[in-house]
């Protein structure tokens, strides 16, 4: 069942991902955090042009100053979250549960841990 599941997974939506390999879901973990993570670098210089946008519009005015400094605070402390999520979650899965192993050139290795031996 779980070829299966893999196989209708490896439809090319995201990127890297073959089908029938047994390096599928690897590549479907890696292709989902790439995504999030593009997107939430997409959204931070988004949020920081349009507050610079809107700070240079404000022709002064204390409001619409106020309004733009306050996005330009949230999307930068959206991008320490962003970075504060990338180090825990990496920490906490290769660290502490051993999902993801370092391999010699520098990559990582997607590898579930097992109760019962290798």
């Amino acid at each position: 069942m779980s070829n299966y599941l893999l196989t209708q997974i490896g439809t090319n939506v995201l990127p890297g991902v073959a089908n029938n390999t047994p390096d599928a879901l690897t590549n479907v973990i890696k292709g989902l955090l790439t995504i999030a993570f593009v997107a939430g670098g997409m959204l931070l210089v988004y949020n920081l042009f349009m507050g610079a946008l809107n700070w240079i519009q404000s022709a002064g005015e204390k409001e619409k100053v106020d309004k733009a400094r306050k996005q330009i605070t949230n999307a930068l402390i959206g991008f320490v979250i962003l970075m504060l999520v990338w180090f825990l979650f990496f920490a906490i899965t290769s660290n502490i549960f051993g999902i993801f192993q370092k391999t010699a050139d520098g990559n990582y290795q997607f590898e579930l841990p097992s109760l019962f031996g290798p």
